[in-house]
């Protein structure tokens, strides 16, 4: 299968780099999702394949939903090891950045990792790559997930034969969770010959979907029900809609990373709403996640809002006002927007 977004060229010139090294870091963004850690274990799968010694790194660490994927334990947390880190960093001859654009979406192994001199390749699928930041940059905002470029990588550099099953299904989980299980951002067909391609490899797609969506605990289930009944405001003249949790809150329902995945997608199953806000509490800031439908660009708004960024209809932003500033900053934003929302 061909694919118009995989310039060949590009590849061509990876397998060069390859060529010369042979401890390579594979790094992710912060709070990594299904699409980070899938893309960054079927890259470190194929980069054994030829012969290499992947490390993967993760800034903080990720949602227990993903702790059944093979590999993961290998995985190391830049937050709790850094010294260890960093010692692995500074003796990789090349670092591959998957599934973020910019070096500051590494949070604070970004500045650690832009002072050091191997050469940094980029395979990601958001738009507004930091280009100058890497020697090449594999980046196709075309693609529905960075899982999904980095399999036509492997079958590019000739090692799709050598993929194991749970190589495959790091894939499949990438794709699978950034479109919100076939929901979003997967109009093109080539999306769904590759899933095709995947299903030949015998993973059970069903078994996949439990691991994730269905792996959560009763006090996340409290939580979502606590979201929805009593944190969810509608906002009807500007057909949007937002769920905010304070850091109290999440600490009352034992909050863990990942327990919050999906709450944002809510609101958007009600009538006339096409754009919805998560906001939560940290100990360091807010964090934004927005999803909307139709024509509106959620990535330019957290863009210019929130300085944050993502897809035209999911991207997320931070705050560093309080909370409750906060939720009064988004208002005052979407009030910007009314006459684009009311067109979508």
């Amino acid at each position: 299968m061909s694919v118009p977004f995989i310039i060949y060229e590009q590849v061509d010139k990876f397998r060069r780099l390859l060529q010369d090294v042979q401890r390579i870091a594979i790094l992710t963004h912060v709070n990594p999702d299904g699409d980070a850690i899938g893309t960054s274990l079927a890259l470190a799968h194929c980069l054994r394949a030829l012969g290499k010694e992947p490390t993967i790194f993760a800034p903080n660490p990720f949602p227990a939903f993903l702790h059944w994927l093979t590999g993961v334990e290998d995985i190391v947390i830049y937050k709790h090891a850094t010294t260890k880190a960093r010692a692995i960093l500074n003796q990789s001859e090349m670092i591959i950045c998957v599934d973020f654009n910019s070096l500051a979406r590494l949070d604070e192994m970004g500045e650690y990792i832009r002072q050091l001199p191997a050469p940094r390749v980029l395979i990601d699928h958001h738009p507004n790559p930091e280009e100058e930041a890497f020697v090449l940059c594999l980046s196709k905002v075309e693609a529905c997930s960075s899982a999904e470029v980095v399999y036509h990588i492997i079958k590019e550099l000739g090692l799709a034969s050598s993929l194991t099953l749970p190589a495959v299904e790091a894939i499949y989980t990438g794709i699978m969770t950034d479109t919100n299980n076939f929901l979003n951002n997967c109009n093109r067909p080539d999306t769904f010959r590759t899933v095709a391609e995947l299903l030949e490899y015998g993973i059970a797609k069903d078994r996949l979907y439990e691991s994730v969506y269905n792996n959560y605990t009763a006090q996340r289930m409290r939580m979502l029900g606590y979201a929805l009944n009593d944190k969810m405001v509608v906002l009807p003249e500007y057909r949007t809609a937002y769920i905010a949790l304070s850091r109290e809150e999440l600490d009352r329902f034992n909050f863990q990373p990942g327990d919050t995945e999906g709450f944002v997608n809510y609101p958007l199953s009600i009538k006339n709403v096409v754009l919805s806000c998560f906001l939560s509490e940290n100990t360091e800031n807010i964090r934004l996640s927005f999803r909307s439908t139709g024509s509106f660009s959620v990535n330019h708004f957290s863009r210019v809002h929130f300085d944050g960024g993502g897809h035209l209809n999911a991207a997320g932003g931070t705050s560093t006002l309080s909370l409750d500033e906060t939720i009064a900053a988004f208002i005052q934003s979407v009030a910007l927007y009314k006459d684009e929302l009311a067109a979508v």
